[in-house]
């Protein structure tokens, strides 16, 4: 029996804090803007509304960056939902994860798994995952498996669902991008 892993996502989280921040940093402003009001100065309505303005349009910079990420994970998500609905499901042969530099988290580099699977008629197809971080290096070829979900009218359509195998001992992070 494998372990699915569904698609927790650093990014997903990077969403998530995005979107708090905004809300933190436009309640801030709030905040500030009335307190501003209250304040015997005639220049303080000024200075309320240039408050505001710089706090809420901050904090809805963050909010947008918070809610566009977030609807990133969301897609990925319901594509594969979709896929293994009404796709095609092969087994991965070939596991390799190839490391890319320009995304690290705590000093790990982010990693694709790039694996082949055989199709219907017979042809090897190469395919690449998300990426995901992957903690346990050397042990990729023991633990992890990947099964690929394709589109049965566009085969450049898919999803890579990674999950550990049944002989992997020990726990093992893998959160995907």
């Amino acid at each position: 029996m494998t372990k699915v892993i569904s698609f927790r996502s650093p990014l997903r989280i990077l969403g998530i804090v995005f979107l708090c921040v905004g809300i933190f940093i436009a309640i801030v402003g709030i905040i500030v803007s009335l307190g501003v009001r209250t304040i015997d100065n005639p220049d303080a309505r000024l200075a309320s509304i240039i408050t505001l303005s710089v706090m809420g349009g901050l904090g809805g910079i963050f909010f947008i960056i918070g809610f566009v990420i977030t609807n990133i994970n969301r897609k990925a998500a319901r594509k594969l939902a979709d896929l293994k609905e009404y796709g095609d499901k092969y087994e991965a042969e070939d596991v390799v994860l190839v490391s890319s530099n320009s995304v690290m988290i705590n000093h790990n580099p982010a990693v694709y798994a790039e694996c082949i699977y055989i199709n219907q008629s017979g042809q090897r197809c190469r395919v690449k995952s998300r990426l995901f971080m992957w903690n346990r290096w050397g042990e990729e070829k023991d633990a992890l498996g990947a099964t690929v979900y394709v589109d049965r009218q566009d085969p450049s359509y898919y999803a890579v669902e990674m999950y550990y195998k049944q002989s992997a001992k020990g726990q093992i992070d893998l959160d995907f991008v």
